[in-house]
Parts: structure tokens; sequence; C-alpha cells
């Protein structure tokens, strides 16, 4: 028996494994999507130091290939 919580909206669920769970560890698909958009958004995040920017070319002085 799998039981769970829902990490978006905290519902309670349980199931007699994964296959009878087919959204897990989500309780349902558009907990599953509210979730994807999350991260698409951007309102997930891990810490740490921002990125450098990336270094400016002014045009003309590319490489030529």
């Amino acid at each position: 028996m799998i039981r769970g919580k829902c990490p978006t909206c905290g519902r309670a669920f349980e199931g007699p494994g994964l296959d009878a769970l087919p959204h897990f560890p989500f309780c349902s698909e558009r907990c599953r999507l509210v979730d994807l958009g999350r991260w698409i958004d951007g309102d997930y995040s891990i810490p740490g130091p921002p990125a450098p920017e990336p270094p400016i070319v002014p045009p003309g002085d590319e490489a030529d290939e």
C-alpha cells in the first residue's frame, strides 16, 4: 500500500501500488500540471550565486568561420 500527500494541494491519497497511482506523487493530472507550470514560470529555483553575464561581443569582432 502506498500512501502520500499531494505536494501541490496537500490532499492525502493511497493506492495498492504505483500502477494504481498514475500521477504519483501528485493526486491528479491537474496538480501535476500546476506543478509543471510553477517550474516553467521559475517559481522553483535552486539557491546559489547568480550566473555570470555572458560577454558582450561588439558587431564585427566575431571570429570568421
